[in-house]
């Protein structure tokens, strides 16, 4: 930073009589054609190079020295200092006062193109910093960025802390980077600076959260302090932007939660209630019309209330795998399993839901095993044959085929219902998203795919929809990774494997 390199300085001790020597050298081999009163504009050349090359101090040295040169070796008497002629002191008079007065000129120039020069590279550096601290989307990527820079630009050695740290604590507490001084600053850029070594502490409203211990060989110069001044006034914007956009994530974060608090509660009033009515109604009449009910009536009203206490246990259910999934409480249990033993399970399940629908499977010969959480993906798919149950006009088939491609294995369940319009493909899938048809179609809980697209992304696949539409209706596909490498690990442990 505004130090000059290795060349500037060579040319700093060079030129001042490097010049006069070259002239003196030019002046003679031109001698036999060139005028005698030539010679001094050649030592004139001479300090305007070294005045455009170096600085002021060198310029005026070099002048001085080529008045010495000229009056040493073209002067009469030659090879003294001595001058007898009056032209030869006006001469020289006129070489060294229009040389110190343009190498002084062009020395300033010089000056200020590098100081522009410096300028300019010290503003291209701030420019980089300000791109790279942009795209810091945490506090550790801004101090880690601020800390490369000031590296490359100053040489400095530099060291970060974070909470936890031992360190972070004693030179916090030893400096006044803690609590009060904190409270003051919240989302403060502290900077402290003691002899070569400078400490920079990121703060916010939970108290440090990283220490940026700068150190020097030396005690900093008015330039290094002036750029540090710079770089840690661009870390503290982005720090401040940091901290401003945690806030503003945990506010939504907050404001989400409570209106999925809200939602959770209006869908268990509503949800939890229905089946709860006809539960009391069908007992009651059990109960007060016994005698007045035949046997198949009676059936009914049982049958009634077994249907509604089973979809009561499904809802709950799934509130259950909602919470589990909201919390992260989800582990996964893998092991290897068959495609055909899960769909088996699934539509035992789903048969006392299909009434007048079918569901027709249609599976490869050859289908390579899974190697998941069997239950939770037995789960997933129930809760979405579930859904094409709902939806399934009388009479129709639902179809459930697979097959693979590269790496994953895709899973098709494809109703005839009414169709999701395009703006509604993602969105069914977010909890208590619902859709209804009229009394036709009455909309379900809202749950049954959320839980299905978070268990699918737990075993790292996706649901989404493959395709929809009012009269071909809907296709789900469920998308599942085939772990290769575990495959090929069980069979070659089922090769060795003696067994009793």
């Amino acid at each position: 930073m505004g130090l000059p390199n290795i060349r500037e300085r060579c040319l700093v001790w060079t030129m001042p009589w490097l010049a006069p020597l070259i002239a003196t050298l030019i002046s003679w081999v031109l001698s036999p054609v060139l005028p005698k009163a030539n010679y001094a504009m050649i030592y004139l050349a001479g300090v305007l190079l070294t005045a455009v090359t170096t600085r002021v101090k060198p310029a005026l040295v070099c002048a001085v020295l080529s008045f010495l040169t000229y009056n040493f070796f073209h002067t009469e008497p030659h090879f003294t200092f001595f001058m007898v002629h009056q032209e030869d002191i006006l001469t020289v008079t006129l070489l060294i006062f229009v040389a110190v007065v343009t190498g002084h000129l062009a020395a300033r120039l010089r000056e200020k193109v590098i100081a522009l020069e410096d300028s300019s590279r010290w503003n291209q550096q701030q420019m980089l910093l300000a791109q790279e601290l942009s795209a810091c989307v945490n506090g550790p990527s801004v101090m880690k960025t601020l800390a490369q820079h000031l590296t490359q630009c100053f040489s400095f050695t530099t060291q970060t802390y974070y909470p936890g740290s031992d360190e972070l604590t004693s030179l916090t507490a030893k400096y006044g980077l803690s609590s009060p001084h904190i409270a003051s600053a919240a989302t403060e850029v502290i900077f402290k600076e003691d002899k070569a070594r400078v400490l920079v502490a990121f703060n916010n409203h939970r108290g440090c959260m990283g220490l940026l211990k700068i150190e020097s060989d030396a005690p900093l110069t008015s330039l290094q302090r002036s750029g540090l001044d710079g770089f840690i006034g661009l870390a503290r914007l982005a720090w401040s932007r940091v901290v401003l956009s945690e806030t503003l994530q945990q506010e939504i974060t907050v404001k989400e939660r409570e209106q999925l608090r809200s939602a959770l509660l209006s869908s268990i009033s509503h949800d939890l209630r229905t089946p709860l009515a006809t539960m009391i109604g069908s007992v009651s009449s059990l109960i007060e019309l016994r005698d007045a009910l035949d046997q198949a009536q009676q059936d009914e009203l049982l049958q009634n209330t077994l249907s509604e206490a089973q979809r009561l246990n499904r809802y709950i259910q799934k509130l259950l795998d909602m919470t589990r999934l909201g919390h992260g409480e989800l582990t996964l249990d893998r092991d290897w399993v068959g495609l055909d033993d899960i769909l088996s399970v699934v539509i035992k399940r789903s048969k006392p839901l299909l009434q007048d629908v079918t569901v027709d499977i249609s599976l490869p010969p050859e289908m390579p095993l899974l190697y998941v959480h069997p239950a939770l993906i037995e789960q997933a798919l129930f809760n979405v044959l579930e859904n094409a149950i709902r939806f399934a006009p009388p009479g129709t088939a639902i179809t459930v085929s697979a097959f693979t491609a590269d790496t994953q294995l895709h899973i098709d369940i494809h109703d005839e219902g009414p169709g999701i319009p395009p703006e509604s493909w993602d969105s069914i899938f977010d909890m208590f998203f619902t859709m209804a048809h009229g009394d036709q179609y009455p909309a379900g809980t809202g749950l049954g795919l959320a839980i299905c697209q978070g268990i699918l992304g737990a075993h790292g696949g996706s649901a989404s929809v493959f395709e929809s539409d009012s009269t071909s209706g809907t296709t789900l596909r469920l998308s599942l990774p085939l772990p290769e490498t575990q495959l090929s690990s069980k069979s070659d442990d089922d090769d060795t494997y003696t067994g009793d």
